[in-house]
């Protein structure tokens, strides 16, 4: 108990850490990082971002980056640090580049890339710019889902009849399915944003007793049979790419569909 509270006393005591807005707004990720990492952490730093949250105030938000490379055959991986910067009470708008800016320590985590259509070698995956966040409980799901979709878009790639169906959604856009085969193809990895494993319950039959279906949660390893990998804008139309993969042991159905979505 002691110690609890000796601990709590030196965490009160520590210093607010803040920063005037100028040398937070549009800064270079590797300018900010010494500024806001520890020293041992913003020495690893290769790059990063720093935007600013639309909400009430001057909030921002940083991610920086260490040097990526190879995990698994066809993946790369970074470990990331995320830093927060604001004043919720600051005016929005004019900026006051004298505002100062409290920093807060957010998290630090896994970011995984799919290196296709080469190895994932330390050259690759010193280049590649699209990666998702790992999640604890949905990693396996996740590279899984990963290694099927370049899988998928290796075989459309060809000329062989595809073992799985494809089917296209143009969400509104007349040629955005005029050929779901290259779309496939050619899906844009480098605005890959997000994968959300998943395993939907089967359709109901005349075999299924009527009332709620219940899941049991076990220790077993979790049989994703369904993910659904979304894309940044990309292409004509300032149009976004989200594609649905369905299968157990393997792909079954891809299905492709083509949306306008804003994200702040």
């Amino acid at each position: 108990m002691m110690e609890l509270l000796f601990a709590m006393v030196l965490a009160a005591q520590e210093p607010e850490r803040t920063l005037p807005l100028a040398e937070v707004k549009q800064a270079d990720p590797l300018v900010l990082a010494p500024k806001v990492l520890p020293p041992e952490t913003a020495e690893r730093i290769t790059g990063g971002w720093v935007r600013r949250y639309w909400v009430p105030g001057q909030v921002y938000r940083a991610l920086f980056w260490e040097k990526s490379q190879p995990e698994r055959d066809g993946i790369c991986a970074r470990r990331v640090h995320v830093v927060s910067a604001g004043d919720p009470s600051a005016p929005g708008n004019p900026d006051n580049p004298e505002t100062m800016l409290t920093v807060s320590d957010l998290s630090s985590g896994m970011q995984y890339g799919p290196s296709y259509p080469e190895p994932a070698t330390e050259a690759r995956c010193a280049e590649l710019t699209g990666y998702i966040g790992g999640s604890e409980g949905q990693m396996d799901g996740q590279l899984g889902t990963l290694g099927r979709l370049t899988e998928a878009m290796r075989l459309a790639a060809g000329t062989d009849e595809l073992p799985f169906a494809v089917e296209c959604d143009p969400q509104e856009s007349a040629t955005a399915c005029d050929d779901p085969r290259r779309v496939l193809a050619e899906l844009p990895l480098d605005k890959l944003l997000r994968v959300q494993p998943s395993r939907p319950l089967p359709p109901r039959d005349a075999s299924t007793p009527p009332g709620p279906r219940l899941f049991v949660q076990t220790d077993a390893p979790r049989n994703w049979n369904a993910a659904e990998v979304e894309f940044d804008i990309s292409g004509h139309g300032a149009r976004s790419w989200i594609v649905t993969l369905t299968g157990d042991k393997q792909v079954e159905t891809v299905r492709l569909r083509s949306a306008m979505i804003i994200r702040h």
